[in-house]
């Protein structure tokens, strides 16, 4: 991309995406490439090459996007349960300070976490983190067994990677939230972990949007019904998952008469955008349901934040000599 003096190739624009409320330590940027034109010898070339101008395949694996994938599969599973164990350190900060908040009470001094929609609370949320944990240990224990074996994770496998992406980051958001409500000004001090709560919906971008993931359960789904023909619609709607089924058959009904027109399709896909999204949340309760349960090797969670920085320094680039676009 640049030059030995460090100057922008031809063709090549950068920009920096500016200042952002946390994690100002990854360097995002944009990048535009206008008719620029890369040497054979500059091109990703693990699995293949352009050999005297022919595809060449280098390994014995064929590239395949379940191969390039699979560490997009572990970086889906890791952040899932980054957020999870975020949310549940959040969450022994908070209810440590609660124990030693003094409030003053009908009948006297009461601790901040005796009170009783804190209780709650902090009740629910232990629920809900667990039961995601343990979903998601059990996919771990999945896809471990796939990387030792260097075998591809099947479809279901792939689906249910992408539940735990989806449903960890949304129910930390929920419970980080709640939590927020429920504690008063404690939530807007630094160094308490309230100030890193964002770094959540950094999660629900990275490695596969999750409103992307879940247009990906629901078309997987609608494949899977059109492949299945109606006798296996029937049999599904008399089954265990008669809702999704019947879900499943009522939008693909809807998304039908747009054919392989792509306006049409788009337009019928904005129409329909609820019941989209409402399959694919009817997918992830089924392999939260059914999907086996374990727990995680590094046992419980530990109190062991690192407050975020509250300063910022914008020129870091240019004191350490480096291009600035």
């Amino acid at each position: 991309m640049r030059d030995a003096e460090g100057q922008l190739l031809p063709g090549i624009t950068v920009e920096d995406m500016g200042t952002k409320t946390v994690a100002n330590d990854l360097d995002n940027a944009r990048v535009w490439f206008d008719k620029v034109r890369l040497p054979k010898d500059a091109m990703l070339n693990k699995f293949a090459d352009v050999r005297e101008d022919a595809y060449v395949q280098t390994t014995d694996e064929r590239m395949r996007i379940e191969v390039i994938g699979q560490r997009l599969l572990t970086g889906r599973l890791a952040i899932a349960e980054a957020a999870l164990a975020s949310c549940r350190v959040l969450h022994l900060r908070t209810e440590q300070y609660a124990r030693g908040k003094v409030c003053n009470g009908l009948a006297g001094e009461v601790r901040l976490s005796e009170m009783p929609q804190l209780k709650a609370v902090f009740r629910e949320s232990e629920a809900a983190l667990e039961q995601m944990a343990a979903f998601t240990a059990g996919v771990e224990q999945r896809l471990n067994s796939c990387l030792r074996a260097g075998t591809i994770p099947d479809a279901d496998l792939v689906d249910a990677i992408a539940v735990a992406k989806i449903r960890c980051i949304d129910v930390a958001l929920e419970r980080a939230h709640a939590l927020r409500k429920e504690v008063g000004s404690y939530a807007l001090m630094h160094a308490t972990g309230f100030e890193l709560v964002d770094m959540l919906l950094c999660c629900k971008f990275a490695e596969g949007d999750s409103r992307i993931l879940q247009q990906k359960l629901t078309r997987d789904r609608l494949k899977a019904l059109q492949k299945g023909g109606a006798a296996a619609a029937l049999s599904g709607l008399l089954g265990e998952h008669r809702a999704e089924v019947f879900a499943a058959a009522n939008l693909a009904r809807k998304l039908q008469p747009a054919g392989r027109d792509v306006a049409k399709l788009a337009a019928a896909m904005d129409e329909h955008w609820r019941e989209i999204y409402d399959l694919a949340e009817m997918i992830a309760e089924r392999h939260i349901r059914t999907g086996p349960r374990a727990a995680f090797v590094e046992g419980p969670s530990v109190e062991r934040l690192t407050p975020a920085a509250t300063g910022f320094d914008a020129d870091w680039k240019g004191k350490l000599g480096a291009p600035v676009a």
